[in-house]
């Protein structure tokens, strides 16, 4: 009787395999959303006001003010004359969203008054102020 060893034979990868694609994808994915609040700030840096209030997750447009009098409507920046066009624009189909008006803590009362009332001009129904979160102090 002859001895015949076992020859082995290797088949090949018919298919690729996209289990790693789909992870690298999904952590991408949760950078993206992780980061994604942070891009809608303007250009320019804006210190809040503390305050004690509550969180809202809906959506907004937010207006904001820094200490040097500059403006930005979301992340475009704009001055006195084109706020209103600019929020109109973005109010087109969204009339019942919150602008929310971030001004610095050093801003003027009348100027924060004055992008109130353009605001409301451009057709803004529901405006708020922005604060910085702060801790609640015992009772």
């Amino acid at each position: 009787m002859k001895y015949k060893p076992k020859t082995e034979e290797f088949e090949s990868l018919a298919g690729v395999n996209i289990i790693p694609v789909i992870d690298v994808s999904l952590v991408l994915l949760i950078i993206l959303l992780a980061t994604s609040p942070i891009l809608n700030l303007p250009g320019f840096e804006v210190k809040l006001p503390k305050a004690v209030t509550a969180e809202s997750k809906e959506k907004n447009i937010s207006i904001s003010v820094s200490l040097k009098g500059e403006l930005a409507v979301n992340e475009a920046s704009v001055n006195m004359n084109t706020l209103i066009p600019q929020l109109q624009k973005e109010l087109a189909d969204k009339k019942d969203f919150l602008v929310i008006i971030r001004a610095d803590q050093g801003v003027a009362y009348g100027q924060v008054e004055q992008v109130m009332d353009l605001a409301k001009r451009a057709g803004a129904q529901r405006i708020a102020i922005a604060t910085q979160q702060e801790e609640e102090k015992a009772k």
